[in-house]
Order: structure tokens, then sequence, then C-alpha cells
């Protein structure tokens, strides 16, 4: 796993006030696969709606990745298509 993906796990890990194991992340490669693996954590359950986490998700990757949202969608691919490596 790539700098910017350690950075986005470790923010993701740190807005969500959750810890992903190396084995779940390696497995994320979409921005709909992170939010859905989100929206499936027994501790976020009731707490957010999939809108919420999205806009969450999208702000971190922005942020981390200097993507524009507008340029990408669910199905994206975080290194291939937003170039995280």
């Amino acid at each position: 796993m790539g700098l910017d993906l350690v950075e986005l796990v470790y923010r993701v890990e740190e807005e969500f006030d959750i810890q992903m194991s190396d084995e779940d992340a390696a497995l994320i490669t979409t921005t709909g696969q992170l939010i859905d693996y989100l929206m499936a954590r027994p501790e976020l359950a009731g707490l957010r709606t999939r809108d919420t986490v999205a806009e969450e998700v999208w702000q971190i990757v922005e942020d981390e990745l200097g993507v524009d949202r507008k340029n990408f969608n669910e199905d994206s691919r975080l290194i291939e298509d937003m170039g995280a490596d």
C-alpha cells in the first residue's frame, strides 16, 4: 500500500473512530467500497446515513488525494483513476 493510501486509511480511521485492518484496507479499491465497508461496521450502525458517510468519505478523498469529486464516482478506483499510490 502506497503512502497516499496509508494516509487515506489513517484519516478514515480518525474521522470515523475505527481501526481498519491492513487486509481490509487492501481489499478496498473504490470509494463506493469504502463507503459500503464503513456502513457495515457495527460501531457505526444507526449513527450515520449512507449519504452522510459518503459525503464524509468524499471530503477525505478530496483532501488526501487532491481530486475533484466532480470528476469521479463511487466506481472510480482509488489508485488507477484517482492517482493514489
